[in-house]
C-alpha cells in the first residue's frame, strides 16, 4: 500500500505544470497571506542564475503549452475551479521543492525536496476528494493522504535528530533576544550569553514585543489565547478585545500583568516615561498605556488599520504604519494628537527611524518597495526597490543599513533581507534567512541583526560585520515580532 501510494502521489505531481495565478485579496494584519502579484519569480536561493533562468523558462513555457491542449489560456477567468485548485497546489509545491534540493548533503536534499513533494501530493488528493466523484479515485486520495503524511512525519522526525545546529559566537555581545510567538501564544527567550533558548506560555497570541527602556517590563500585545487551550493554545480568540501584557524579562513564569486595550493590537513601544503606545488595528487608534497603574489613558485617532509604530529617538513624535490607508500618522507625544498624516504607498507596514531622527523609512509591503521620509518636510523623498512583501525593518545604530525583512506570501515564503546603504539609498546586499523573514531587531551594539521566520519557526542571526547570516536559532511557532534587550 505505501508503494503505490508514492506511485501515484508521482504520477499526479508529474501531471500538471506551475502556472503562476494571482490570489484574490489578502489579510491586511497578517501579511504572510498578503495578495500575490500576477506570475511571480519562484525563489530559488542558492542556484546559480543560468540554471534558475532554464528551470524558470522550462516550467512556464510547460504551463503555456498546457494551456494551449486545454484550450485555455492561464489567466482565463473561466479556468474551472478544480484545475485552478491543481495549479495553485502546484505552485505552492515547486518553490520549496526547490529550496530543498539545494542543501548540501544529498541525503538532506532529498528529504528536505520530498516532504513539500508529499505535500503536494497530499493537496491534490484533498482536491480530487472535494471536487471528484468517482468512487476509485477518491480511495486512492485517502490512501495518498495517510501515507505521505505519515512519510512527511517520518521525515520531519529524521531531520530535527540530524540537525545540530554549531553553537553562534556572539563576542562580546550579550542579553537576550525575545520573539512573539504567534502561532503557539508563547515568547522564546533566547539567552546570547549561554545560546539556551527558553520558551513560555502568555496570555496571548502574542503579535509583537518590546522591552521597556528601563528593561524592567517586556511587553507583548495580541488577541487572547484561545479558551479551549489555555495559555497554551495553538490560535487566538478573534472576538475578545486585545491585550497589553507586561513581563518580568527576567523570569517569564511569573504572573504576567494584563491590560485590555481593544480591537486587533498589533504593536507597541515604550518610552522613557512609563507610557507604552499601542497600535490597535482594528478600532483605527493607538492606545497610550501608563505601565504604572496598568492603564489606558489615552487613545489616539489614526489611519485606516494601524500597525509598526516606532518613537523618534527624542521621543517627541510617534510615527505609525496605516496599512489599509496608505500613509503614516505622525503623532505629537505630548499633546497626544495626530499632527500630521503623510501619504507614503500602497499597504505601509513598519517604520524605522535614523538615530538623528532626520528619516523614516516605511515598508510597503504590496509595493515590494521601501519609502524614504525626510521628517523635517514630512515628505517622501524616495522609494527604493526591496525583495517580496517587506514586512518589519530595523535601521542600524551607526545609521548606516537598514535591514528589511521580506516574508513573500503564505503560498511562497520568503527568505530574504534586503540591507539598504542609506548614503547610496539603494540595496547593497541581500541575504538568505529562512522561510517567511518577517521581524528584525538590532543588537545594542550594532554587532548583530535578528530576524524572525515565521514559516521556519526559527530566528536567524546576521553578523552586520561580516554581511552574512552565521546561524539561526529554533524558537515557537511561527515567530511574529522581535526584540534584543542588553544584559543587566
Amino acid at each position: 500500500m505505501k508503494r503505490t501510494a508514492i506511485a501515484l502521489s508521482l504520477g499526479l505531481a508529474a501531471g500538471l505544470p506551475t502556472v503562476a495565478l494571482a490570489q484574490a485579496g489578502h489579510d491586511t494584519h497578517h501579511p504572510a497571506q498578503a495578495q500575490e502579484q500576477a506570475a511571480p519569480t519562484m525563489p530559488m536561493p542558492g542556484m546559480p542564475d543560468q540554471m534558475r533562468t532554464m528551470m524558470q523558462g522550462g516550467m512556464m513555457n510547460g504551463a503555456a503549452d498546457a494551456s494551449k491542449a486545454a484550450g485555455t489560456a492561464p489567466a482565463d477567468g473561466n479556468i474551472p475551479a478544480f484545475t485552478r485548485a491543481y495549479v495553485d497546489a502546484m505552485d505552492a509545491m515547486h518553490g520549496p521543492m526547490m529550496d530543498g534540493v539545494m542543501a548540501d548533503d544529498p541525503d538532506t536534499a532529498f528529504v528536505r525536496g520530498m516532504i513539500p513533494h508529499h505535500q503536494g501530493a497530499i493537496d491534490m488528493a484533498r482536491i480530487v476528494q472535494q471536487y471528484g466523484d468517482d468512487p476509485q479515485t477518491r480511495a486512492w486520495a485517502g490512501q495518498i493522504i495517510a501515507a505521505q503524511e505519515r512519510e512527511i512525519a517520518e521525515m520531519e522526525a529524521w531531520l530535527k535528530e540530524r540537525t545540530h545546529p554549531e553553537a553562534i559566537d556572539f563576542g562580546q555581545t550579550g542579553g537576550t533576544v525575545w520573539s512573539a510567538d504567534e502561532g503557539g501564544s508563547s515568547i522564546s527567550a533566547i539567552d546570547l550569553g549561554t545560546g539556551t533558548v527558553t520558551t513560555a506560555p502568555v496570555p496571548v497570541a502574542p503579535h509583537n514585543v518590546d522591552l521597556t527602556p528601563d528593561g524592567r517590563f517586556l511587553l507583548a500585545v495580541g488577541t487572547p489565547a484561545s479558551r479551549d487551550h489555555g495559555f497554551q493554545g495553538h490560535g487566538h480568540d478573534g472576538d475578545a478585545a486585545g491585550l497589553l501584557v507586561m513581563l518580568d524579562p527576567q523570569d517569564l513564569s511569573k504572573p504576567a500583568v494584563t491590560v485590555q486595550l481593544g480591537a486587533h493590537p498589533a504593536h507597541v513601544v515604550a518610552d522613557t516615561q512609563g507610557r507604552a503606545y499601542a497600535s490597535l488595528s482594528g478600532a483605527d487608534e493607538v492606545a497610550v498605556v501608563d505601565l504604572a497603574n496598568a492603564s489606558v489613558v489615552k487613545r489616539i485617532r489614526t489611519g485606516a488599520y494601524p500597525h509598526g509604530l516606532r518613537l523618534s529617538p527624542d521621543g517627541t513624535e510617534l510615527y505609525v504604519a496605516n496599512v489599509e490607508d496608505g500613509s503614516v500618522s505622525v503623532i505629537d507625544t505630548a499633546s497626544f494628537t495626530e499632527a500630521a498624516r503623510i501619504p507614503v504607498g500602497t499597504a505601509p507596514v513598519q517604520v524605522g527611524f535614523t538615530p538623528n531622527g532626520s528619516r523614516v523609512y516605511v515598508s510597503l509591503r504590496d509595493e515590494n518597495r521601501v519609502a524614504v521620509i525626510d521628517t523635517a518636510t514630512r515628505k517622501v523623498t524616495a522609494r527604493i526597490e526591496v525583495g517580496p512583501n517587506p514586512i518589519q525593518m530595523i535601521v542600524t545604530p551607526d545609521g548606516s543599513q537598514v535591514y528589511v525583512a521580506n516574508q513573500g506570501t503564505e503560498a511562497a515564503p520568503n527568505d530574504t533581507v534586503s540591507v539598504i546603504d542609506t548614503a547610496t539609498g539603494e540595496v547593497a546586499r541581500t541575504l538568505e534567512t529562512a522561510a517567511g523573514a518577517h521581524g528584525v531587531s538590532v543588537s545594542a551594539d550594532g554587532a548583530f541583526v535578528f530576524v524572525t521566520n515565521i514559516a521556519d519557526d526559527s530566528v536567524s542571526v546576521i553578523d552586520v560585520a561580516r554581511q552574512e547570516v552565521v546561524g539561526s536559532v529554533p524558537v515557537g511557532d511561527r515567530p511574529n515580532g522581535i526584540v534584543h534587550g542588553p544584559s543587566n
